[in-house]
C-alpha cells in the first residue's frame, strides 16, 4: 500500500511516496532513496567530468559516478514502474537508454589519451547531457510550460555542442 505523495511538483521521479513494510512496520521510500542517489551521483559525475575533460584527472571518479547515476536511475524506474503511466514509462526508459549511452561514451573515452579531440568528444557529450538534464528538470520543477522545457533542452544541447566544437578546434591547432 502506497502512502500519499507530497504537494511538490507533479513529477513521478520527485514524488515522495512510501511503501509500508508489514514485517517491520516501517515506511520504505525506495524510489525516493534511488532518485536522491541518482541526483547525487549525477552531480558528482558532472563535477568530476568537468575536471577530467581537460587532462583526465578524476576520470575514475567521473566514470564511477556515471555508472552509479545510471544504476540508481534504473532502480528508481523499477521501484516506480507500476505507478507511472505509459507516457512516463516511455520517457523514463528513454532517459535510461541515454544514461547507458553516456556510460558507453565514458568507457570509450577511458581508452583514449586525455586532452585529445576524440576524448573531448566522448566526455563532452556526457557533460552536455548531464547539464542539460539538470537544467531541464529545474525548469520543469519550476512549473514551466512544456514548450519552455523543450526549448531549454534544445538550447542547452546546441550551446553545449558549440562550446565542445570550440574546445575541439583549439585542441586541433598545433602548439
Amino acid at each position: 500500500m502506497r502512502g500519499q505523495p507530497w504537494d511538490g511538483p507533479d513529477l513521478p521521479q520527485w514524488k515522495v511516496v512510501s511503501v509500508h513494510d508489514p514485517k517491520s512496520g516501517d515506511e520504505i521510500m525506495w524510489h525516493t532513496v534511488f532518485v536522491a542517489l541518482h541526483a547525487t551521483t549525477g552531480v558528482v559525475a558532472l563535477a568530476a567530468g568537468s575536471v577530467a575533460l581537460r587532462a583526465g584527472r578524476l576520470f575514475t571518479t567521473y566514470l564511477t559516478a556515471l555508472v552509479g547515476m545510471t544504476l540508481f536511475l534504473v532502480l528508481a524506474l523499477i521501484a516506480e514502474w507500476g505507478e507511472i503511466g505509459t507516457t512516463a514509462r516511455v520517457l523514463f526508459a528513454a532517459f535510461a537508454v541515454l544514461a547507458g549511452i553516456m556510460v558507453v561514451r565514458a568507457l570509450m573515452a577511458r581508452r583514449i589519451t586525455p586532452g585529445t579531440v576524440p576524448y573531448v568528444k566522448h566526455v563532452g557529450f556526457t557533460l552536455v547531457s548531464l547539464l542539460d538534464a539538470f537544467l531541464v528538470v529545474t525548469v520543469l520543477n519550476m512549473g514551466a510550460p512544456v514548450w519552455l522545457v523543450v526549448v531549454t533542452g534544445v538550447v542547452i544541447g546546441v550551446a553545449g555542442g558549440v562550446v565542445l566544437r570550440r574546445i575541439e578546434a583549439a585542441l586541433a591547432v598545433p602548439a
